[in-house]
């Protein structure tokens, strides 16, 4: 499987579900060979266990944990859908990163000059295309929120873990309508052109 792609919205209509279908067709149209994770319709658990946690004498990976671990290295490319809900992800996407994502994994500490422990991704040579909705213009998102949920994405867990990433924003997505659709498929094609 070449390409990844993570769904977290629990809609099956607006914004975020055009978007997959758009990609979908695109990535059939490229002939790419591809796998949606829909968090929402996989009834995803996102609460980290504590046998889970990196520190646990008895770490534990969940079985289903692993699968998701091999469909990610198996992938070279990772495409995440998500609206912005209060300047972050959704929760299911945040418990996702939080479980998958994990040390051994995503990344792990290596020790330089025989003191510090530093980070070192584990996840490199991949790329991995955000494509992110929010109910404020793009200006606020950008300026006055920062863009929390995408930049946390983008910097803090992708390039932690070794994966080049880019941002595609869709603002003021309040009401889904065909005036969005050609706005959204411009942003689609963007992003899998850059992707690919």
């Amino acid at each position: 499987m070449n390409t990844l792609v993570i769904f977290a919205h629990p809609g099956t209509q607006g914004h975020n579900s055009y978007v997959l279908e758009l990609v979908k067709k695109d990535l059939i149209f490229r002939k790419e060979s591809f796998e949606v994770l829909d968090l929402y319709k996989m009834n995803f658990d996102p609460i980290l266990k504590d046998n889970e946690l990196y520190s646990s004498k008895n770490r534990q990976v969940d079985e289903s944990i692993k699968k998701i671990q091999e469909k990610i290295s198996s992938s070279s490319k990772l495409i995440f859908i998500y609206p912005i809900w209060w300047n972050g992800a959704p929760a299911i996407l945040k418990g996702f990163f939080d479980r998958v994502f994990s040390s051994r994994f995503a990344f792990r500490y290596v020790k330089v000059l025989k003191r510090f422990n530093v980070p070192k991704g584990l996840l490199k040579g991949k790329k991995a295309a955000i494509f992110i909705t929010t109910g404020s213009p793009k200006f606020v998102s950008w300026l006055i929120q920062g863009l929390g949920g995408g930049n946390i994405v983008k910097k803090d867990i992708l390039k932690f873990s070794g994966i080049k990433s880019k941002i595609f924003h869709y603002g003021s997505a309040l009401k889904f309508s065909d005036k969005s659709k050609p706005k959204l498929e411009k942003l689609v094609k963007n992003g899998l052109n850059w992707l690919y």
